[in-house]
């Protein structure tokens, strides 16, 4: 029985993907990284194992539920190049399908709005790997609760009933937060 609800919800939502022309975004916030090396910069900065491991388990928790996103970017950090190669993996995405893009590291809202609005119409599930503060206060743009911090490894996914990425002034169809920690 738990088998067949799992194979209609997901042919729910394959439908769903192509009778609406949907967009799905997963903001990914990096994994928990290390402090302990002052000698290295920020940007250098290693994810620590227990970023690794709750990387893999909330990537999974998504792949579970949503299509394989078509392009992935990431931030030229160390800890979030790591975690997106981890999203990857687990969706198994060509290393083809992952840019690093040197606007989103220090970025701010108004940056990474424009990197999803520069996205091509082909592009129908995006994942963008980054920072807080700035993934949180996007997040808050559209999700219909105040999110206070979206946790290391943290997982918002927003859909728009959209056939493009110009999302600025739209409100999403559905929303989502998996995350370690609950703000």
């Amino acid at each position: 029985m738990l088998t067949w609800l799992k194979a209609n919800e997901a042919i729910w939502l394959i439908w769903q993907a192509i009778y609406y022309n949907m967009k799905t975004l997963h903001l990914v916030r990096h994994g928990k990284s290390s402090w302990d090396l002052p000698e290295i910069s920020d940007i250098d900065r290693p994810l620590l194992p227990k970023g690794i491991t709750t990387n893999y388990e909330y990537a999974s928790i998504i792949k579970k539920k949503f299509q394989k996103p078509d392009l992935i970017l990431s931030s030229p950090a160390c800890r979030a190049v790591h975690t997106a190669l981890i999203v990857a993996r687990v969706f198994e995405i060509k290393a083809s399908q992952l840019i690093i893009n040197e606007k989103i590291y220090e970025s701010n809202v108004s940056t990474i709005l424009k990197i999803i609005e520069e996205t091509s119409e082909n592009i129908d599930s995006l994942v963008i790997v980054g920072h807080n503060p700035t993934f949180t206060e996007l997040a808050n743009l559209f999700f219909p609760i105040t999110i206070n911090n979206l946790a290391t490894s943290g997982i918002v996914t927003l859909q728009f009933d959209s056939k493009n990425w110009a999302i600025t002034n739209k409100t999403p169809i559905f929303t989502e937060i998996n995350s370690p920690k609950k703000d």
